[in-house]
């Protein structure tokens, strides 16, 4: 079941293949739906370096789904964070901030890497100093122009690379990897707002995560049988990475437009501001886990458990071809269930 709301990003050929790693791109050019949304997956092998780098029009909310890895972000007022990042971390870098993030271990590192532009930009470190004259630099460092005449120079920037050597990668590790940092949070480990039979669901957004500005970031968790109740989100879009397990899902867009479809992982869904969907996990004995991101930092969520609750069982009987006293029965949450389960 194909939908224009869907799109398998580890599928495709990654449109960066480097030696330290790969970049598969899932924008406005490949995945027309998107707006105001676009996701990457980066694969960094043992030793391979994303650069420093910026994105001048976008925001950026990564979550770590394997390895471990060491980022940098230098931001304004000469701010330097240093800390490492392990499996389900989030972590957030503002528009324009530099960073770069670098595989520490044997294995490889792999980030879904969310942006609040349907094209993001990239500026990197090595095709932006190789654009300026040698005397320039050497005035700027106070060295002399012929410091920089060694220097590799490259028309373009090099995306990924490897670490010159990982000698010192345990004693860098140890050193970061208990430092707290403000730009990551611990989305697997944080308690969840919603646990029940049916699943649970961890929130990384500005309540919890104060640094984060127009993106945000959801771990939910199906049980099998487990469903996300029918609702939609009136400030933000919606752009899912499928972590595990399998989902059927239906989006019920304006003009009358029904689609239902099943992704796996590897897959992300887009879903456009105030559309109303569900997700459901179709297998009947594994769990189903979704990294589910917004362009709000706080998203807005309104349930039809708690929708149908808000309206009177003379109003709901005229819309659904009832008389009211069959609607005695039906519950009247005060708020949404958020989770439920079928079985």
């Amino acid at each position: 079941m194909s939908s224009i709301h869907t799109f398998n990003l580890e599928s495709i050929k990654p449109q960066a293949i480097l030696d330290g790693g790969t970049r598969a791109m899932a924008n406005k050019d490949n995945f027309s739906v998107l707006n105001g949304m676009a996701l990457y997956s980066l694969r960094l092998n043992s030793g391979g370096v994303r650069e420093p780098h910026w994105h001048p029009n976008a925001d950026e909310l990564s979550y770590c789904l394997s390895g471990r890895a060491l980022m940098t972000i230098f931001s304004p007022g000469s701010g330097h964070d240093t800390f490492t990042v392990d499996r389900g971390e989030i972590v957030f870098v503002p528009k324009g901030y530099l960073h770069h993030i670098e595989n520490f271990g044997d294995s490889e590192t792999k980030f879904a890497i969310a942006f609040n532009h349907e094209k993001p930009e990239d500026i990197g470190i090595s095709g932006s100093t190789s654009s300026i004259p040698d005397k320039v630099l050497g005035a700027t460092f106070g060295t002399g122009a012929e410091y920089f005449s060694n220097f590799k120079k490259s028309s373009h920037d090099l995306l990924i690379t490897f670490r010159s050597t990982m000698e010192d990668a345990t004693t860098t590790t140890t050193t970061y990897q208990k430092s707290p940092n403000y730009h990551k949070f611990n989305l697997k480990d944080f308690p969840p707002m919603v646990q029940n039979k049916g699943g649970m669901v961890s929130l990384g957004n500005a309540n919890n995560f104060g640094i984060l500005n127009g993106l945000a970031c959801y771990l939910l968790t199906l049980k099998p049988k487990g469903i996300r109740e029918p609702h939609w989100h009136p400030n933000a879009a919606e752009l899912d990475y499928v972590i595990s397990g399998n989902a059927r899902m239906t989006i019920f867009s304006p003009g009358d437009t029904v689609d239902t479809f099943e992704v796996g992982p590897g897959e992300i869904v887009f879903i456009p501001p105030a559309y109303f969907h569900y997700i459901e996990n179709v297998n009947d004995s594994e769990d189903m886990q979704f990294a589910v991101f917004f362009n709000h930092e706080r998203p807005e969520d309104i349930g039809l458990s708690g929708a149908l609750g808000a309206y009177s069982n003379e109003a709901l009987g005229s819309i659904f071809g009832l008389q009211p006293k069959v609607l005695e029965t039906l519950p009247k949450y005060q708020e949404d269930l958020f989770v439920v389960s079928a079985g």
